[in-house]
């Protein structure tokens, strides 16, 4: 994408023109700033988004942002669907895809009050690779919401349900979860590979979880945590229907014990 022979102004279009083939495409973004809001349809093949970046290996130095500011208030009162998907920066339909070192945001924000939620990125196939990427908005940033999902050296941005989702097999890998405003949030970090825990600063607060608008219904609730520590770890004051794990979960109980074989994963990030 950019000012060259065979390429396109916006995402949208260089998507829309993608071949109909079952072989792998890429997508390379120059530099600048994307002000569009785009979602990919199930393609045939699978599909590599390719941030222009001087290092791979961190989102630190990307150079391409994909950027709107779409939210719940703006869209109409007679859709009814699936309202966060029409808030989405990028929604991704499509399976089969890896992403590397694009920053993608939702600028909607808390101007003046609440606006609701106003999604980044919504993955909604599956088999899905993020690498090196930053996502961020202020409620609802990331919708990992079906499929197997792996974010890997990725910077994941918000205050309220910022990463949420219903039905996803997803691990994060050495990401970054950034707070910028009082919320809820549930994130899984490590200072290294020997260590399978978090340190959880007092920006979590004691109970770890808190019910949905007071709804009581949490016999099918599964949510566990292994050797945190901080003062946002303490076991004794979480709410009950939270536990602890005896040992840690291996990304291989996640994705099977072939997964570094997988098309989507890339065992460089890892």
């Amino acid at each position: 994408m950019g000012a060259f022979k065979d390429s396109f102004r916006t995402l949208a279009e260089a998507v829309a023109q993608l071949p109909n083939t079952t072989a792998e495409q890429t997508i390379f973004l120059f530099p600048g700033v994307y002000h569009e809001q785009v979602f990919i349809t199930p393609l045939m093949g699978p599909l590599v988004l390719q941030g222009y970046t001087c290092n791979t290996e961190s989102y630190a130095d990307n150079q391409v942002t994909i950027a709107q500011a779409k939210a719940q208030r703006d869209i109409p009162l007679n859709v009814t669907g699936d309202r966060n998907w029409a808030t989405s920066t990028l929604g991704l339909a499509a399976s089969n895809i890896k992403m590397y070192n694009l920053n993608v945001a939702n600028t909607a924000g808390k101007i003046g009050g609440k606006v609701g939620q106003a999604v980044a990125v919504y993955a909604n196939g599956t088999d899905y690779g993020f690498y090196a990427c930053n996502f961020s908005s202020y409620q609802d940033t990331l919708c990992a919401h079906n499929g197997r999902e792996l974010y890997a050296r990725t910077l994941i941005r918000g205050a309220t349900d910022f990463i949420f989702g219903m039905n996803a097999q997803a691990w994060f890998e050495n990401c970054d979860i950034e707070v910028v405003g009082k919320g809820y949030v549930t994130a899984n970090g490590r200072e290294s590979e020997s260590n399978p825990s978090c340190e959880l600063s007092d920006v979590v607060h004691p109970e770890g979880w808190k019910l949905w608008n007071n709804d009581t219904n949490t016999a099918n609730i599964y949510y566990k945590e292994f050797n945190n520590s901080g003062p946002g770890a303490a076991i004794d004051q979480r709410v009950p229907f939270s536990g602890q794990l005896n040992e840690a979960v291996n990304i291989s109980n996640i994705f099977g014990e072939n997964y570094k074989s997988e098309w989507w994963v890339d065992p460089n990030y890892l």
